[in-house]
């Protein structure tokens, strides 16, 4: 048993180390994001200066972790391009320039001891906030150009290649957030019908209330939250479809398919509804009434669609052909 574990243990090390010799520039996001992350630690600890009413270096921690785990996904996805190696280590450095250049921004007005996003107090502050702008800018174009490289992919196998389109999706869809968040001030003041709108709050002036960490408001609308919720659609639907082909092995492939989707239609809603909630300058942690019967009409409308894909038509789903091997 035990030769056999570490026989595992090396085949593992073996595909891992195969995968990060062939995309360094996404081993070198996750190393400087860890790099920040090691900074931005070690602020949290040492340096207890507050900025905007937060510890100064609970941002750019946030961000070294987020972009790390951006990176270890990519690795992942990288598995399945087999057409497109070389596409996926060009737009790999692209992003690792603007993982260097996104962090490198926050980092720095941190130790200057203000804040890096919608500071325009100064030229050199609104200056450091356009380069923080513009430096997301090939991180996101990144994950576009692997939606349209995945999409071309036709050997995956069906739960994994619906569980990885839709991720790319909605992750693009994710982003939509983050750019209300940039526009002008008289287009923000036309999509929130005049509502106050600084940065991601809306309704209130910005630095309001949050819960601890996060920050996310807990009086006003926040932007912040479906573009979390949206971008991390990247490690939650391979996850789902996953846990999909693992649960329900014996179901037929078209079945798992349509788990994934209703799950990823399910999840778009979840975006949709947190963006309009936050334009609508509501709180999540306060939500209205109607707020909270659409969201009961969406988790009803996931649960009815899931049943029935398990249970109709009355052949047993038990008894149908079982799926080839689909795990992502």
């Amino acid at each position: 048993m035990e030769t056999a574990r570490l026989s595992s243990m090396r085949k593992y090390k073996l595909i891992v180390t195969n995968y990060a010799e062939g995309h360094p520039a996404l081993v070198a996001i996750v190393g400087f994001s860890l790099l920040g992350l090691v900074i931005s630690v070690s602020g949290l600890i040492f340096d207890d200066r507050l900025i905007s009413g937060e510890h100064a270096w609970i941002k750019p921690c946030k961000f070294s972790i987020s972009l790390c785990v951006y990176g270890l996904t990519l690795l992942y996805y990288s598995r399945f391009l087999a057409n497109h190696q070389l596409l996926l280590r060009r737009i790999s450095v692209a992003a690792l320039v603007g993982t260097v250049i996104e962090l490198s921004a926050i980092i720095t007005q941190v130790i200057r001891g203000t804040t890096s996003h919608f500071n325009t107090s100064t030229a050199f502050n609104h200056a450091m906030f356009m380069i923080a702008v513009a430096a997301i800018i090939p991180v996101a174009g990144s994950t576009v150009i692997l939606f349209t490289m995945v999409l071309r992919e036709k050997k995956l196998p069906g739960v994994l290649r619906a569980s990885l389109i839709s991720a790319l999706l909605l992750t693009i869809i994710g982003f939509v957030p983050g750019v209300l968040m940039v526009l002008p001030d008289r287009l923000q003041d036309a999509i929130t019908c005049y509502k106050q709108f600084e940065g991601h709050t809306v309704g209130m002036p910005e630095g309001g209330p949050g819960i601890p960490w996060l920050g996310w408001s807990t009086v006003a609308g926040d932007l912040r939250i479906a573009h979390f919720v949206g971008i991390h659609a990247l490690q939650v639907l391979p996850l789902v479809g996953l846990l999909i082909s693992m649960i329900f092995r014996e179901l037929s492939s078209i079945r798992q398919q349509i788990l994934v989707w209703i799950f990823a239609l399910c999840y778009l809603a979840a975006i949709v509804l947190l963006s309009a909630e936050a334009l609508s300058g509501e709180s999540l942690f306060a939500p209205s009434v109607q707020m909270k019967v659409l969201v009961a009409a969406v988790v009803l409308s996931g649960t009815i669609a899931s049943a029935c894909t398990l249970w109709l038509p009355a052949v047993s789903i038990w008894k149908t052909r079982p799926a080839r091997n689909q795990s992502p």
